[in-house]
């Protein structure tokens, strides 16, 4: 059984200093830094009341909604980091969730949490954020490369959540597309063009996605945002 961990929101705030010498601690902005919260909040669909995006060119709007990741991953985060007992909301998700995770969770997904109804839409594209985020020059890169990116929803039907809510899979896409696939397609797309088939059978995917991969399999797609510090 899947329940909801954390439910988390935050605030855009300015990081860094102008006068910093070390890339990681130049000026930043980011709402990255999220709140855990025990009540019962509502979103609609453009994401849960009371949490913010820096970057709306890149983050937000109804196709990443919703921020998850699976409270699985914290354990290959922590190793890599050198860190133990990570507070939730690591990455900068919305819903840590423990019981689903990326080779779990397919593209396309419906999902009911509470009485919010939400849809798996993409992987989340790592950014330097996350290495700011954790003074780690090669975070993002390394989310990059494990597949652990968490995934975004889009919200069917606006509602609310809480800590400890169950996650009822109420219906599962038909290719059955898991986003660890996806993310291994898009990391070493021509080590993995038997997925390619696959992927072009998606639906629900962003259109974005599709020109995306292409230039990945040409190898013309700039990966500069992992590492833009």
């Amino acid at each position: 059984m899947a329940i909801v961990k954390a439910l988390l929101i935050g605030d855009v705030k300015n990081y860094g200093s102008q006068s910093a010498t070390n890339k990681l601690n130049t000026p930043w902005s980011s709402a990255i830094f999220k709140v855990a919260q025990n009540g019962e909040i509502f979103a609609n669909e453009l994401g849960f009341e009371g949490d913010s995006v820096a970057d709306t060119k890149h983050h937000g709007g109804p196709e990443k909604a919703v921020f998850a990741n699976s409270f699985a991953n914290y354990a290959d985060w922590e190793s890599f980091l050198g860190l133990k007992n990570m507070a939730y909301g690591a990455m900068g998700e919305n819903l840590c969730i423990d019981g689903l995770d990326e080779s779990s969770v397919c593209v396309g997904d419906i999902h009911k949490i509470g009485s919010l109804i939400l849809q798996v839409s993409q992987p989340r594209k790592p950014c330097f954020k996350l290495s700011k985020r954790w003074g780690n020059e090669n975070m993002a890169t390394h989310i990059f490369e494990t597949g652990l990116t968490g995934w975004y929803y889009r919200v069917i039907t606006p509602g609310s959540c809480k800590v400890g809510d169950v996650i009822e899979v109420i219906e599962k896409d038909p290719v059955h597309m898991s986003i660890l696939e996806v993310n291994r397609l898009f990391y070493a797309p021509n080590k993995n063009l038997n997925l390619l088939e696959k992927f072009n059978s998606l639906t629900t995917l962003p259109k974005s996605w599709y020109s995306d991969m292409e230039r990945r399999i040409q190898g013309i797609y700039s990966t500069e945002y992992m590492r833009n510090l």
